[in-house]
């Protein structure tokens, strides 16, 4: 199972295929990107979800980071719980964690806008699959 990578810049969308529940994308459609990627990890009932975003040094001018974090429910996912951080900088790490978390397959989900100047692109990026 392929997952996509949607990214929009100036309205636009293009799509790029992307290998399975690897959390990373990293392509030659973003204009303010170098790579986006995600993790999460369950031990304790606590789930740990990081999102690490680089832009472009002296063209990124700031990130806006959504995370969600996402149980499956049948063959659909459901929200938990979500967070969104600006970042005035090229690069970003930005760590949350949840409490508690029950049995199921869980993702996070991790929504970056990256600007230049008042122009950004999207990226949509999924972490791998984490069964607790």
């Amino acid at each position: 199972m392929a997952c996509l990578v949607f990214c929009s810049v100036g309205g636009a969308t293009v799509s790029a295929a992307v290998p399975p529940d690897n959390g990373s994308v990293v392509s030659p459609c973003y204009l303010y990107t170098d790579s986006v990627n995600c993790n999460l990890t369950i031990s304790g009932g606590v789930a740990s979800c990081k999102s690490t975003v680089y832009g472009i040094s002296g063209t990124t001018t700031k990130i806006v980071v959504t995370q969600t974090l996402q149980v499956k429910d049948g063959m659909s996912w459901r929200k938990i719980t979500d967070w969104s951080k600006t970042f005035n900088s090229w690069y970003c790490s930005y760590p949350n964690s949840f409490s508690p978390i029950g049995s199921g397959t869980y993702r996070v989900k991790t929504v970056a806008k990256v600007y230049k100047g008042t122009s950004y692109e999207t990226v949509t990026v999924y972490s791998a699959e984490v069964l607790y």
